[in-house]
């Protein structure tokens, strides 16, 4: 009797084992449709979560952002518009692979935020897997303007407030953007 309560204890043990490596594995494959990049130093880290995007964006100033990056109301957009601290970043806007602020979702953040209607701040080619593929987009510290072509050129929209949709001439055509 002692025998079989060995195999069963053993079997059932193993089991366990299966399933939590298993978890594991999975919550290690797990995409990273969350990045921040700050457009001074042209650094990317990309996360499971928009809350762990935030939360290095800010350099943990902000640590109860929602988990998914849809969920952004306006009092976080005015948190993270708030005048940085020493060294922390000015988050800039965020840029959405879907409609209605859904699917990955790209935070840019940088020294220092945007002088609105002053001209260009910052401008950068869209890289990745968000290369033609941005149709929403949440105006944070700047404007933001989208251009069908690399090097801010050919067609393009500016956008002075947060939006769910880009609309057909932008949508899912972006190459490369400014920001105002």
């Amino acid at each position: 009797m002692p025998l079989r309560v060995t195999r069963i204890a053993v079997t059932a043990a193993a089991a366990l084992l299966a399933a939590g490596t298993a978890t594991a594995t999975a919550n290690a494959a797990e995409p990273a449709d969350n990045c921040v990049v700050n457009v001074d130093s042209g650094s990317k880290q990309c996360f499971t979560t928009f809350r762990e995007a935030i939360a290095a964006s800010t350099h943990g100033r902000i640590t109860n952002a929602p988990l998914s990056a849809k969920d952004i109301d306006q009092k976080l957009a005015e948190r993270l518009t708030a005048t940085s601290i020493g060294t922390q970043d000015v988050q800039l806007g965020i840029v959405y692979q879907d409609s209605n602020y859904g699917g990955t979702s790209v935070t840019y953040s940088a020294g220092s935020g945007c002088q609105s209607g002053n001209g260009r701040d910052y401008q950068f080619d869209i890289t990745g897997s968000m290369d033609n593929a941005v149709s929403s987009l949440v105006t944070l510290s700047c404007w933001l303007e989208l251009w069908d072509s690399p090097g801010t050129g050919g067609t393009h929209q500016e956008y002075q407030q947060s939006t769910s949709y880009v609309g057909d001439t932008m949508n899912d055509r972006a190459s490369s953007i400014a920001l105002l």
